[in-house]
């Protein structure tokens, strides 16, 4: 007997392909698992340390503004006894710049923010009067204030703290100010800055308004990040950790602590990019040790699949010789030693001189458009037979895709074919369900919809417009549009070959009018659609 026009692939191979395709699949599954259970607790491992990191450096700023507003509640007790010596005043200055971390330049304004003395005793400023926001507190404001970042007198961005101190009858006598400059190194940035993390990690500290106090980008010292989630939530006074974008559109996993003073926060943060890079060596070391093991297992199955399928090709053997009197004892030896070679074996030898074979008869007149899988042009005609035979009532969607040859020409017909696969589902799911959607060549379209009122039709039809048009298509042909004409039978002709002709005319009207349309036959008035929603007109 000859093999020609058989299938090549034999059940050896395929079994082998079976069970080799299953172990890939299930290898390939277990390692996606493991990636994203891997991700995820590098993700959440990154943000509680990014929290505890946040809260520690928020605890060491706290410790820090303490220090600064220790001196200053110092020298505010001192400063009402030497307002009469400027001296007195310049020394008890320069103690404070001195035993201050971080802060450059102090002075002491009288009730009216007029500057008596300052430290450095050089720098000019005796006599001039402080604005309010060089001026953290004043007469109205009888407590120690920390103020927003602002652009000094000598033209540097400075953060300034002070605190009032009152005459001997308690009234309000002057300010103690010191200031610390920003985007030129201080204590802040060695505090906050100098940190152990050598993996993409950084830290930046925001003020009570959302204004940046320290960043190790200098330029962003000073601009506000309001906007940003996370400082948002550290200016509410909470402490957590947040998966973020910022405004550049990098992903970062923020942990975020507010301080007990001043309003401030700190946020540290990590690239999500940096905390996911050893994921790729750990999946690659996964593969490379399973890959002995997948050898092994790669022998085991092509073993078993020639176990298998040898009584099969020994049985298959014997048939194709057909010599009488030696097919039953060939077909003895054969060792059918699971069930199903077994069965078969006996089978063949019981109807050994009797061909028992039964072909179903294809349907030839098959009702299907195999592409997108909707009724095609001979299975709508049986259901508008349908429909006429029992009078119901129904109305006709004729949709057309607009422009589609353009999409054919420019991005090939595989693309084509894979937007008119997208718009059969979007039919699918835009129609009632009693709808019939209907493919009746290339790229036109019909729905059948038993029962439709005027209002129905249309509404589904502007449905189905809008969809489309909202869809995201394959193949990168992105956005496409589609019109559609809408007639009824028996409203619009009693004649149903003429209510679809009719269909077709209203699809011709959209195209004419624009595109992207709903157009509607009817004897008595035409409704249409402009991408806004179906109108009479």
């Amino acid at each position: 007997m000859t093999t020609a026009g058989m299938p090549r692939l034999k059940l050896r191979r395929l079994v082998t392909m079976l069970a080799l395709a299953s172990g890939i699949i299930a290898f390939v599954n277990t390692l996606y698992a493991a990636y994203l259970v891997q991700r995820e607790q590098l993700i959440a491992n990154t943000l509680e340390a990014n929290r505890a990191y946040a809260i520690k450096q928020a605890e060491v700023t706290d410790l820090y503004i303490e220090s600064i507003q220790r001196q200053l509640t110092l020298a505010a007790s001192r400063a009402p006894a030497l307002l009469g010596s400027k001296p007195a005043m310049e020394d008890e200055l320069a103690r404070l710049v001195h035993q201050t971390d971080g802060v450059m330049t102090a002075a002491i304004t009288d009730k009216n923010a007029t500057i008596l003395a300052t430290a450095p005793a050089n720098l000019g400023m005796e006599g001039k009067t402080l604005v309010p926001q060089q001026l953290a507190s004043g007469p109205q404001r009888l407590e120690g204030q920390i103020s927003a970042p602002y652009i000094g007198m000598a033209g540097h961005l400075i953060l300034a703290f002070s605190e009032p101190f009152l005459d001997t009858g308690g009234a309000y006598a002057g300010t103690i100010i010191t200031a610390i400059p920003l985007r030129q190194g201080n204590e802040l940035d060695k505090l906050v800055g100098d940190h152990f993390y050598r993996d993409g990690s950084y830290i930046y500290v925001v003020d009570g308004d959302g204004n940046i106090i320290y960043h190790e980008d200098k330029e962003r010292i000073g601009t506000s990040e309001r906007d940003n989630a996370v400082v948002e939530a550290v200016l509410r006074g909470e402490t957590g950790a947040m998966p973020v974008v910022n405004t550049r559109g990098t992903h970062l996993l923020a942990g975020y602590a507010a301080l007990k003073h001043a309003g401030w926060g700190v946020v540290a943060q990590r690239p999500l990019d940096e905390t996911l890079r050893p994921l790729q060596s750990l999946t690659y070391r996964i593969v490379l040790y399973a890959l002995p093991v997948g050898l092994i297992m790669f022998l085991a199955i092509y073993l078993l699949g020639r176990w298998i399928s040898r009584p099969l090709e020994e049985l298959a053997q014997v048939i194709e010789r057909d010599q009488p009197g030696a097919t039953a004892d060939d077909l003895g030896k054969i060792k059918g030693w699971y069930y199903e070679a077994a069965r078969l074996r006996n089978a063949v030898t019981m109807s050994q001189h009797s061909q028992i074979q039964r072909i179903d008869k294809l349907n030839s007149d098959t009702i299907t458009d195999p592409m997108t899988g909707l009724i095609n042009r001979r299975g709508l005609a049986l259901q508008v037979a349908k429909h006429q035979q029992a009078r119901q009532a129904f109305a006709v969607l004729a949709l057309d895709l607009d422009h589609f040859k353009r999409v054919n020409d420019t991005l090939g017909h595989a693309a084509g074919d894979q937007v008119l696969i997208a718009l059969a589902g979007i039919l699918r799911t835009s129609i009632r369900g009693e709808d019939m959607p209907c493919r009746v060549g290339g790229e036109e379209f019909l729905v059948l919809m038993p029962d439709a009122s005027p209002a129905i039709a249309g509404k589904v039809a502007e449905r189905i417009r809008t969809a489309t048009a909202g869809h995201t298509m394959p193949q990168a042909v992105g956005h496409i549009t589609v019109s559609i004409g809408v007639a009824l039978w028996p409203a619009d002709d009693p004649a149903i070959e003429q209510v679809l002709v009719k269909a077709d005319q209203a699809l011709y009207r959209a195209k004419h009018s624009g595109r992207n349309r709903v157009e509607a036959w009817s004897t008595a008035t035409a409704m249409r659609s402009d991408g806004v929603g179906i109108r009479e007109g």
